[in-house]
């Protein structure tokens, strides 16, 4: 058995390959003895959409088991902008306390977790930690760049942890926003905070607001409509 980055490679008496994903979002190629790296790297590549569709059911069962240890262990997938980042956990024993990373990389992305104890307990509390940091940064330019388009200015920006609400804004422009958007596709993300920009010019959702929603996402309904799908998963992770 092999493992090449995210994948591992089990050669065995088969005629064929064949792939599978297991509960913790690993891929695993089983495939002929002798068969290349180059056979099996083109055989993924086609399988591309299989491969993402089923480690999408298999983020999803787990974020409905709702238990850490389900979802925050070495190898997990974080679902950071509705894609699948992987945790990787190092054990520092002497660590005073637990770091977070984001480690972009030309062919992966992963969140490094280095600490001492790293329990699923642990490691969901310093990764949620760390996700309303980013989230932070990363709506406050989303929101500048909408606000920019729709011509109007926004007040204090704070980021929470409702169970329902995704966004709100004030009367007087305080936007709120619920860390997790960071874990929707950022088409999804982007829906919520102009929607919440759109209530600076209509406090209400009537036809008028619609429209300025519709001004930059005409697609709008869309957008809606996979929000409700996802939003409970997310929510619960």
């Amino acid at each position: 058995m092999t493992t090449k980055e995210w994948y591992t490679v089990q050669f065995t008496n088969r005629k064929t390959i064949g792939l599978s994903v297991s509960k913790d979002g690993r891929l695993t190629v089983r495939a002929p003895y002798g068969t290349s790296r180059l056979t099996i790297e083109r055989v993924i590549k086609q399988k591309e959409d299989w491969i993402r569709k089923a480690m999408e059911k298999v983020m999803k069962e787990a974020a409905e088991q709702n238990a850490p240890s389900d979802r925050y262990f070495d190898g997990a997938l974080f679902p950071l902008h509705g894609g699948a980042v992987e945790l990787v956990l190092y054990e520092v024993a002497d660590a005073e306390r637990i770091s977070v990373a984001l480690r972009p990389d030309p062919r992966e992305t992963l969140l490094t977790v280095r600490g001492a104890d790293l329990t699923p307990e642990r490691v969901q509390e310093a990764v949620n930690a760390w996700g309303r940091r980013y989230a932070k940064a990363y709506l406050e330019a989303r929101v500048r760049k909408y606000a920019d388009r729709l011509g109007i200015t926004v007040g204090r920006i704070t980021i929470r942890e409702t169970k329902t609400r995704w966004g709100s804004c004030s009367s007087d422009g305080n936007l709120n926003f619920h860390w997790k958007l960071i874990l929707l596709p950022e088409a999804i993300c982007d829906y919520v905070i102009v929607h919440e920009l759109c209530h600076r010019y209509e406090m209400n959702h009537s036809k008028d607001f619609w429209a300025h929603v519709g001004g930059i996402f005409p697609d709008y309904k869309e957008r809606r409509r996979k929000l409700k799908e996802v939003e409970k998963r997310i929510l619960s992770w």
